[in-house]
């Protein structure tokens, strides 16, 4: 992983509104990192960018002649018809300036209903690797983008769902089955940290254990009539990493009931307290 894709993805993107938890940013750099190894070829896309939280990440690990599209309907938030977004051209452009550059940026501002899958490779200028659909998260929608995804991907692409176990937006999962019903020549190969991942059957085992290879721990329920990795992550608090470090100390051993270590060991307790409090809230 490269020093500015650990930097946006520890740093950035806290600072970018939106929704990527830490644990799904850190998978979608194993699956990158596996493409490369497969020397799999195409440029990334997002069907609903919003401020830019995803696509970014996407755009740090896409590299040229390799093109980034970004698709939102921005200013257009008449069309919004579920309010699942709330996309934001001048914010978006700002976010990307600070992170990266934009010279491989494609930009499609438009409803994504009346894309099909050959536009999506008519502005990528070829078919892509990554796909990520965060649209409209209605039915309809949703089986639509998946359509479009489908239809653009290239051989060892992935596409990456958000949202679909998500209560809050139940036409999602309806879209995804809709959209199945079909048979697409699509697989889920993994699920986790709110995102939902499919490739073609040829390269699902790869990703699958890239995928589990960054996960706490994981089992192997079916979904689709497929088994799939569900990726379950656990943080190791602060408390934990330091005690792993102090538990061998000689030093500390001698130090903490101290005059010295007694207040070091309030001060600590104080402050955990504190940052318990004040904790930056992880986004879903």
């Amino acid at each position: 992983m490269s020093t500015r894709v650990a930097r946006y993805i520890r740093h950035g993107k806290f600072y970018v509104e939106g929704w990527l938890r830490t644990e799904a940013a850190l998978v979608i750099a194993a699956l990158n990192a596996r493409q490369r190894a497969l020397d799999v070829k195409g440029g990334i896309a997002e069907i609903g960018v919003h401020h830019g939280k995803l696509f970014i990440l996407l755009y740090l690990l896409c590299r040229a002649p390799e093109k980034a599209v970004a698709i939102d309907l921005f200013e257009d938030q008449h069309l919004n018809v579920d309010l699942s977004g709330s996309g934001d051209l001048a914010k978006f452009r700002r976010h990307l300036s600070r992170h990266a550059d934009d010279a491989r940026l494609v930009l499609h501002q438009g409803n994504s209903m009346d894309l099909a899958g050959a536009d999506l490779v008519r502005l990528a200028e070829g078919p892509l690797r990554f796909i990520s659909v965060d649209g409209g998260h209605t039915a309809e929608i949703t089986a639509h983008d998946l359509a479009v995804a489908d239809a653009a991907l290239a051989e060892g692409g992935i596409i990456v769902l958000d949202d679909a176990f998500n209560e809050q937006w139940p036409g999602v999962a309806d879209g995804v089955q809709r959209y199945f019903v079909r048979e697409p020549n699509l697989v889920p190969f993994a699920i986790g940290a709110n995102k939902t991942y499919f490739c073609r059957p040829s390269h699902r085992d790869a990703y699958r254990a890239a995928a589990a290879a960054v996960a706490s721990d994981t089992t192997m329920p079916e979904f689709l009539g497929e088994p799939v990795a569900f990726l379950q992550f656990t943080r190791p608090g602060l408390r934990d990493r330091l005690k792993d470090r102090l538990a061998g100390s000689p030093a500390w051993q001698r130090l903490r009931t101290t005059p010295v270590g007694l207040p070091l060991r309030w001060a600590w307790h104080t402050a955990r307290t504190l940052r318990r409090g004040l904790m930056r809230r992880e986004d879903f």
